[in-house]
């Protein structure tokens, strides 16, 4: 197995990268990279330090689909699973790559780089919670104290060309009177539509761990911002190489495909008092498809023996997840407002 970390080339300390500068850093020195300088060292291999450290470790069982890594910088062992691509060092804290689960079809074309640092999904969670009057007043403590996690998930990013056909029944009612008589005129035609309509980067996330309603609420994600991909930007984060196929990922994002196509032919039918549609086909002409990962801050926090999930877009910021309530302050809201339903109803019975 492949284990990698890369070393600042000054002082052989791990480097990560940085959110705000988009450079490589090292927190020991304070020496920083940009991504041209990475590619400098590497070619030349300056003190062999930035070459990739490979580190073969026969891997154990410990339960099922848990692996044995071998630290690159203190040799302690990192546990992960099949589909974990990088993570730290419980031991030393170091950044480290298993570049051996990027290899061949599980590695990705492109990733969008974090824009937005941990505070900000903090901060985010905190407006979040202001938002909600109804929530427990300790919650906004135990939501600061949470554990946040950089993880880059990976999507599915799927265009397609749709061929849309529609044969319907419609109807067009007027009404008008005289002197003497009232009319209804009814005119019947049979309308046809067909075009063809096309998606762009269509994401669906390819982690089975990550719930599709949670990440699908996360978009839009600004795709002109991919960049290609290397192993160098996961440094510091966590990530996941895909376990769910393309074709899986593609049943659960047709759904989409289909609901938009069917809605904007529909929607071409108008200025009619009825339809009724005879005959529809939509059917694809074209789908291509590519892997990439896409930043996302997790923060779970537990409360009350539950825990709470919230997922940041860790490229512009918009926030999901679902916040308790407390069950005194629902009682006191609901009991006021049938205070001031009853005192309403009471004035008006007294004026009747």
């Amino acid at each position: 197995m492949e284990v990698i970390s890369y070393k600042c080339p000054k002082c052989s300390a791990s480097l990560s990268y940085d959110i705000d500068k988009q450079k490589w850093v090292c927190d020991f020195c304070l020496s920083e990279f940009t991504k041209e300088d990475l590619k400098d060292i590497d070619v030349q291999g300056e003190r062999g330090v930035l070459d990739e450290e490979l580190i073969y470790h026969e891997h154990d069982k410990y339960e099922e689909d848990a692996i044995a890594y071998m630290c690159p910088s203190c040799g302690g062992k990192i546990i992960t699973d099949k589909n974990t691509a990088a993570t730290f060092c419980v031991y030393c804290h170091n950044s480290t790559i298993i570049a051996s689960n990027l290899t061949d079809e599980h590695r990705p074309i492109a990733l969008i780089p974090f824009q937005l640092k941990k505070e900000a999904a903090v901060e985010a969670v905190q407006n979040l919670c202001k938002k909600r009057p109804l929530l427990p007043k300790d919650f906004k403590e135990y939501a600061k104290r949470g554990e946040v996690s950089g993880l880059y998930v990976p999507f599915w990013l799927f265009s397609v060309d749709l061929d849309a056909e529609l044969t319907a029944r419609a109807t067009k009612v007027s009404h008008w009177s005289d002197s003497n008589y009232s009319y209804t005129k009814t005119d019947t035609y049979q309308v046809e539509r067909a075009g063809r309509v096309s998606f762009k980067n269509v994401p669906a996330d390819g982690s089975m761990r990550m719930d599709d309603n949670l990440m699908q609420s996360l978009e839009p994600f600004d795709y002109s911002k991919l960049v290609n991909f290397t192993m160098e930007y996961l440094s510091g984060h966590y990530a996941e190489s895909y376990d769910v196929e393309a074709e899986k990922a593609y049943s659960n994002a047709s759904s989409r495909f289909y609901k938009t196509t069917d809605s904007m032919i529909r929607s071409t039918v108008i200025a009619y008092s009825y339809v009724n549609v005879l005959r529809q086909n939509i059917k694809v002409r074209r789908e291509v498809h590519k892997n990439v990962m896409l930043p996302v801050w997790i923060l779970m926090t537990n409360y009350k023996g539950k825990s709470y999930i919230f997922a940041m877009n860790g490229q512009t910021g918009k926030i999901t997840g679902r916040l308790p309530l407390s069950i005194g302050l629902c009682a006191a809201w609901f009991g006021g407002i049938f205070a001031i339903v009853t005192l309403i109803c009471f004035i008006g019975v007294m004026f009747i």
